[in-house]
């Protein structure tokens, strides 16, 4: 399997183009400057994402990350850990992601949407007759009565009636 992702490299120069002023997908806590005018598109390392002796990854396994976030992904991390390996991984796999989402709405990735249905054109569930339905207790740590709302035709809340004053 990993022979046929070295075959041939995968390069878009519009999906390293997009990278130029985006804000920085990585935001590795501690390292990232917030910058966009530094972003670059930071490739991927290691042979299963396509990189191997003097060859960069394929352009579509990467995301944007701004210089600080950059040196620290190439550099940083094997040497001078800052983050631990969970949160490393999780920033990596975020920024990926958001980098690729970025890429989506701007349509340099092209990915077959569904077309989004109106409310009124979604199903509706049936509902189960009113005595097959299940009780909803809301808190379970307030008592509930037995019959909580007033029965038809009355106020719910008893109307104060002004006693006649004698001056």
């Amino acid at each position: 399997m990993l022979e046929n992702f070295r075959e041939e490299p995968i390069r878009s120069q519009a999906i390293k183009d997009a990278a130029r002023g985006a804000p920085c997908s990585a935001r590795f806590n501690g390292i990232c400057n917030f910058n966009p005018e530094t972003t670059v598109w930071c490739h991927m390392n290691g042979a299963r994402y396509g990189k191997g002796t003097g060859s960069k990854a394929h352009d579509v396994c990467g995301f944007d990350g701004c210089s600080s976030c950059h040196e620290y992904f190439d550099r940083g991390h094997a040497t001078h850990p800052v983050l631990s390996p969970e949160e490393f991984h999780l920033a990596v796999l975020g920024a990926v992601l958001e980098s690729y989402v970025r890429r989506i709405r701007l349509g340099i990735v092209v990915v077959p949407q569904d077309e989004p249905k109106p409310v009124s054109k979604r199903p509706v569930a049936k509902h189960k007759p009113r005595g097959e339905r299940k009780a909803i207790n809301s808190n379970p740590t307030i008592p509930q009565r037995a019959n909580a709302w007033p029965p038809r035709g009355s106020r719910k809340v008893a109307q104060r009636r002004k006693e006649p004053s004698n001056a």
